[in-house]
């Protein structure tokens, strides 16, 4: 497979888009929650049937951290891209789907209380949130959001 990060103010096809996520800030910390299935990371989830990705994001910002975000714009998206032959229970489209990722800051805090999906939340300062996997893992996006929100203020 391949995986390809695209800094864009613009949405790839809407019929390709399959789940849209949050870069969330602060008062300069970076908000992640520690999902059940995959730890600590960023929320977001999958596109419901006649939702809109940033609606999308919305709603899971709230249903995984319990907060709300203002000035969100689009950061940009990964487009994946399976190369080989589709798998059977492969639900998304093929060969090419997409996720979006979209930065805002944090505007209303409500009290977390744990769920099937999310045991916790957390604002991780950016030196702190450095060590966690997904930051890790993102590098490039996490910094071009850092920089997109450092240049608002």
């Amino acid at each position: 497979n391949e995986i390809s990060l695209i800094l864009d103010d613009t949405l790839p096809p809407r019929h390709l888009i399959t789940s849209a996520l949050a870069l969330a800030f602060h008062e300069g910390n970076f908000l992640m929650t520690n999902l059940h299935q995959r730890g600590w990371d960023i929320p977001g989830g999958h596109i419901e049937p006649g939702e809109m990705p940033e609606q999308t994001m919305r709603r899971e910002v709230m249903e995984e951290a319990a907060v709300e975000l203002e000035n969100v714009q689009l950061l940009g998206y990964q487009r994946i891209r399976l190369l080989g032959e589709v798998p059977e229970d492969y639900r998304y489209p093929h060969p090419e789907s997409f996720q979006v990722f979209y930065i805002g800051t944090v505007t209303k805090i409500l009290p977390f209380i744990p769920t099937s999906e999310a045991s916790d939340r957390t604002f991780f300062s950016l030196a702190e949130v450095r060590q966690q996997r997904w930051v890790q893992e993102n590098h490039l996006m996490f910094d071009a959001a850092v920089n997109a929100i450092t240049e608002r203020e």
